[in-house]
């Protein structure tokens, strides 16, 4: 047994840091959490490459479909105009004694090519729906396989969770909406070109007037989209806000605290309030938007006059025939379509750019994280002989102090080790550690000797099974909550019951009406609800599952009845199979067998030793044992009273 007293000094090496060597470079969460730059016309043409490149992977046969035939479309829009001029010839000619016959093959052709003008946007409007639906699921994907990989620590920062989501948002459709601008400007520029081909045949100062009469419009476009992105950056932390409000008010969780305590009105009015500001924000970036593209249009709409006035001119001077007046004004409308298309589309492109930024630079957060757990490391031994905490510090992002402070602890082969203290003391974030999901700012962790860092993260935790206070209650069938434990061994029925008779939850399922195959939660159709302590049971059996060589029960019997509870301690070992048990438990009576006894407090392991040991002690957990064992003596004082 032992008290600690004053400790020595922190331990001044990083864990990744051998002796003599400099600062070591490993991951951190705030290469999670770090502000995105916001995207500029410099780093454009890197992001619409990076976007093509997604889409390319996601859906090239898709892509190559939609830019052959916004081709063929731009290609029609030119044939149009050529023999729209063909056809106005003709009908000059009809006066002047010419057959009717001689303008039928010029409509037939501007028939053929209005056909094809219109097939052609048909076809490239379907396609770019199946071309979204499918760089979305990659996309999101992307986001999903950083989400899984992220550090469990970066779940405990609010910079994380708002990257999360932009990048969650953005990856449903800002890059199909990138290559679909691309694709649609691409489109535009043909048609422009084919369209100035032959203005440049009819009048090239025509051409020169209109494209000069869209770069304000161009310019605007690109102004709007900067002022949009940046409002919709600000607003992200109060999205968060009312989503949540809007699950609290929506969902089963606390569906029964909200009515009880009459909290519908209140929540309703906090969500009424962000979404207040978020309005009144969206209607000043709407004005100012508005103004901006106001300007553009004005200035764009005088020079389109001054080109009219410039066309009705040379008409009435002769200098140019009625005929080629009338193919002017068509290739005019024509192309200033087309120029409102590379406006449009240049707009969305930069936009979307600003959106895929946030996207680009969450998904390339899994390098960092490899760089942090270099590939090829290897796994730790099935089973080891000990598992030790050897002076672990740690601090949360959120606070300034450390929740564990030089903190060892030690686990051998077959232990049963508790830990307790009061609420704050560290416990949880200890057994966190020792399960490989949080990272010790100093101090170091070892299996039989060998240090943490030389084994692969992912096989560590495999080693760990756990059951937190909040364990999770998934709408999964009653077979496929406990296979999950170890879901590549899913189809292991009789894996799954011996689990699931081990922590007592076999007769609540085989009482079920479809068994192990019963849907469990209420939200889906056919789902049947549990009782708390008969989802604990499930979550119980998880763990069982798993074969872990550590198993860590924290608080796993808050939902369970005294006699339940009583008969799960009793039988801990057995059930385990022998395997490390690390314990967490308030009640100090389930934790008297324990091979050894952690107290902390404060973040501190302040005492250590058997049960007895400590009573004998006389610390501070005799002080909370036997307070909490006198609490039960009043009330059954009383009670016989």
């Amino acid at each position: 047994m032992s008290r600690l007293g004053d400790r020595g000094p922190a331990l001044a090496t990083d864990r990744g840091r051998g002796a003599g060597a400099g600062p070591a470079k490993r991951f951190n969460v705030d290469d999670l959490i770090a502000p995105v730059r916001e995207a500029n016309l410099r780093r454009l043409p890197r992001l619409v490459w990076g976007s093509l490149r997604l889409v390319w992977s996601a859906a090239r046969g898709e892509m190559l479909l939609t830019v052959g035939v916004k081709g063929l479309a731009s290609v029609g829009l030119a044939a149009q105009v050529v023999v729209g001029r063909r056809l106005l010839s003709g009908f000059v000619q009809l006066g002047h004694g010419a057959k009717a016959t001689s303008v039928v093959p010029s409509l037939v052709a501007l028939a053929g090519a209005t056909a094809v003008v219109a097939l052609a946007g048909s076809a490239a409007t379907e396609l770019q729906k199946m071309l979204s639906e499918l760089v979305a699921r990659h996309s999101v994907g992307r986001v999903l396989d950083v989400a899984v990989a992220a550090d469990p620590l970066a779940f405990e920062t609010p910079a994380f969770h708002d990257r999360l989501q932009r990048a969650q948002m953005s990856a449903s459709y800002r890059p199909t909406q990138m290559t679909t601008g691309l694709i649609n400007l691409v489109g535009s520029l043909f048609g422009v070109a084919s369209l100035a081909a032959a203005l440049l045949f009819i009048q090239p100062l025509f051409l020169a007037l209109v494209v000069a009469a869209y770069v304000p419009v161009w310019a605007a476009t690109t102004n709007a989209s900067r002022a949009y992105y940046r409002s919709y950056v600000e607003l992200v932390a109060d999205d968060r806000r009312r989503h949540y409000l809007q699950d609290v008010l929506t969902g089963k969780a606390l569906a029964g605290e909200v009515r009880s305590f009459g909290l519908g009105g209140f929540f309703r009015q906090r969500w009424e309030h962000l979404y207040d500001r978020r309005v009144a924000r969206l209607r000043e970036v709407m004005r100012k938007r508005l103004a901006v593209q106001l300007a553009g249009g004005v200035i764009m709409a005088a020079m389109m006059a001054g080109t009219v006035g410039l066309l009705v001119w040379m008409v009435s001077s002769h200098r140019l025939s009625l005929a080629g007046a009338g193919a002017a004004v068509a290739a005019l409308v024509l192309l200033s379509t087309q120029l409102q298309g590379i406006a449009s589309g240049a707009g969305q492109l930069f936009e979307s750019a600003l959106f895929v930024e946030d996207f680009s630079s969450f998904v390339q957060s899994v390098p960092l994280m490899a760089r942090a757990s270099p590939a090829g490391l290897p796994s730790p031994p099935e089973r080891f002989g000990v598992l030790r905490a050897e002076d672990i510090t740690f601090t949360y992002p959120s606070r300034h102090e450390p929740s564990l402070h030089e903190v060892t602890v030690e686990i051998r082969s077959g232990e049963v080790v508790a830990l307790v203290g009061e609420n704050g003391s560290g416990k949880t974030t200890l057994a966190k550690v020792l399960a490989g999901l949080y990272r010790p700012d100093a101090g170091r962790l070892t299996w039989d000797g060998a240090d943490a860092t030389g084994f692969d993260p992912g096989a560590w935790r495999r080693r760990v099974a756990v059951v937190f206070q909040d364990y999770a209650r998934y709408f999964l069938s009653a077979g496929e909550n406990i296979g999950v434990g170890d879901w590549r061994s899913l189809d292991d029925r009789g894996g799954i019951e011996a689990a699931a008779r081990r922590a007592g939850a076999h007769d609540i399922i085989d009482g079920l009406d479809e068994g192990y195959d019963t849907l469990l939660g209420p939200q889906f159709f056919g789902g049947v609800e549990l009782s708390g302590g008969e989802w604990q049971r499930i979550a119980l059996a998880r763990a069982f599952f798993r074969d872990a060589s550590l198993v860590v029960l924290d608080e796993p019997t808050a939902a369970l009845d005294p006699r339940s509870e009583a008969a799960l301690f009793a039988s801990i070992r057995e059930l385990v199979e022998g395997r490390s048990t690390l314990l967490i438990s308030h009640r100090f009576s389930s934790v008297r067998s324990a091979d050894r006894i952690y107290v902390l407090q404060g973040g501190v392991v302040v005492e250590s030793g058997t049960h007895q040991e400590l009573m004998a002690l006389g610390g501070t957990y005799a002080e909370l044992f036997s307070t909490q064992a006198a609490a039960y003596v009043d009330v059954s004082r009383r009670e016989t009273v």
